[in-house]
């Protein structure tokens, strides 16, 4: 079976995450773990997989909070902001 190609943007960011939570991982076992993310989401019979995929998404979910945070600030500050321009 031949291994579909992944993004080595996104492999550079895993490993950057990874070695924040002391993972060090060799290059091919981290391919094979961006492989198995990327494209078999179901997996789940591998306790490194399940360790890696607990970091990764974890990021990835403080990530989507931030932007949910700014995002809502910037619909309340422009809510103020339209709401004193009707007024004056």
């Amino acid at each position: 079976m031949d291994m579909r190609l992944v993004n080595y943007k996104y492999i550079n960011q895993v490993h950057e995450i990874l070695s924040q939570h002391s993972l060090n991982l060799s290059n091919r076992r981290l391919k094979r773990l961006a492989y198995l993310d990327v494209y078999l989401q179901s997996y789940n019979q591998f306790g490194l997989y399940n360790r890696y995929k607990k970091i990764v998404h974890s990021d990835a979910s403080n990530n989507q909070m931030i932007v949910l945070g700014i995002v809502l600030l910037l619909v309340a500050a422009t809510i103020i902001f339209l709401s004193k321009v009707n007024l004056s």
